[in-house]
């Protein structure tokens, strides 16, 4: 099964130039009233909508997303929670671009209903509820299935990152960006105020959703390398199938993919369908997107909107190196890489830049190669890796800056550090 699907995933692979790379960017955005509550982005759909260009999307009755040329706005798990999706772009310098353009968009429609959008990795205020959660089909679907662990992507924001991959990379850019997991979470921790207060952790969305079915590593960092793409698939084969969507309508399974697929014989295409909406809903820090001919990095929070790019750059820059990469960690760590590295990750989601890295300078010898990398794409991105470089110099990233700021002035404080103005 993990050879017919494989062979499908690599037929259909887009071409995609390594040297090029173009970028997109899905990032999401907590929604908030000026006390930090959450709030309901349905306000919002009728201000996007009137934008010259615009296009509606509904589920049923429900706006679930708005296009503008260049941009799109989505609904995301989170009724609280907005999603801004630009690309792809031909650099960093468009990417910015296109996503401030959109953050003005969202921003005028916000500030015109007396909300805030934040740069932050998590709701700072509200818990997980079903009142917090968009009325999606497939989300009250996935809740049933999961039960209320779900219900903390109600309240996550994620800062994603879409790096276009050749075929003969896919499988070492896949390994080598979750093995990068705990580098990116150390760099750009941003969940650390969770409930009005801090959490205790640096990436509390992490934490939080890292527990959804664990043993079987389907949130967060790989729990190894994988060979090839007929690994890359097999890997997900003996996890619970989730739900089965047919003619929109999504259905528990209450099966593995692989025993579903033994009772509904497909052909390799149709199976293969299956499985990508399958694999849709297994969360790891990196995967690979075959109808873009990405990978997709998603381990960091969202930024700091000062700061907006930051993730975005750090993961172009490992795209970029990904060679250059393996060879300094192999270098540095040997055949022990992945447990140390898996080791360092659950400390870096509580500790930050402040947790003690596996072999002293090694994050500095990845942000080192990061630059290398950008410098090598010839598109000055190179100098937008300041914020990062400023992080690593000082021992403190997001998530540890909010947890000074609350110490300093209490939720408001935290607020107006997080506003995106």
């Amino acid at each position: 099964m993990a050879q017919r699907l494989a062979g499908v995933l690599d037929r259909r692979w887009p071409p995609r130039d390594a040297r090029a790379r173009r970028l997109g960017r899905e990032g999401e955005h907590p929604v908030v009233h000026p006390d930090g509550s959450l709030a309901d982005i349905a306000v919002l759909w009728p201000r996007l909508a009137a934008l010259p260009g615009a296009e509606v999307h509904r589920e049923g009755e429900l706006v679930v997303g708005v296009d503008l040329p260049g941009i799109s706005f989505a609904a995301e798990v989170g009724r609280g929670t907005i999603e801004l999706i630009v690309g792809p772009c031909d650099d960093l310098h468009a990417v910015a671009g296109h996503y401030e353009a959109g953050m003005a968009h969202l921003l005028a429609a916000a500030e015109a209903e007396g909300l805030w959008v934040l740069g932050h990795g998590l709701q700072p205020v509200a818990l997980p509820s079903l009142e917090a959660m968009t009325r999606k089909q497939r989300y009250g679907v996935l809740h049933e299935e999961l039960g209320d662990v779900w219900l903390w992507f109600a309240l996550t924001a994620s800062d994603q990152l879409h790096v276009d991959v050749a075929a003969d990379e896919r499988v070492a850019v896949a390994n080598l960006t979750n093995l990068l997991a705990p580098v990116t979470i150390a760099l750009c921790a941003n969940s650390a105020i969770h409930g009005g207060a801090p959490s205790g952790t640096c990436s509390t969305r992490e934490t939080a959703m890292g527990t959804i079915q664990a043993d079987q590593h389907r949130h967060g960092m790989l729990e190894g390398p994988v060979a090839d793409l007929e690994g890359w698939v097999g890997r997900t084969l003996d996890l619970p199938y989730l739900m089965h969507r047919e003619a929109g309508v999504c259905t528990a399974t209450g099966q593995t993919f692989r025993a579903w697929l033994d009772h509904h014989p497909r052909t390799d295409d149709a199976a293969f369908d299956a499985w990508l909406w399958h694999e849709h809903y297994i969360w790891n820090s990196a995967r690979l997107r075959t109808v873009q001919g990405t990978i997709e990095v998603r381990a960091a929070c969202q930024q700091p909107w000062g700061e907006h790019l930051a993730a975005a750059v750090l993961g172009t820059g490992m795209v970029a190196a990904h060679a250059e990469l393996a060879t300094f960690l192999d270098a540095q760590l040997g055949a022990e890489a992945w447990p140390r590295m898996r080791a360092w990750h659950r400390a870096v989601v509580r500790e930050g830049l402040a947790a003690t890295e596996p072999v002293p300078g090694l994050v500095a010898g990845v942000v080192e190669r990061v630059r290398d990398g950008l410098i090598a794409r010839g598109r000055g991105e190179a100098a937008l890796l300041a914020p990062i470089e400023a992080r690593l110099a000082a021992r403190e990233n997001p998530a540890q800056r909010a947890v000074r700021v609350h110490a300093e002035g209490g939720l408001p404080a935290v607020l107006d550090l997080l506003r995106v103005r």
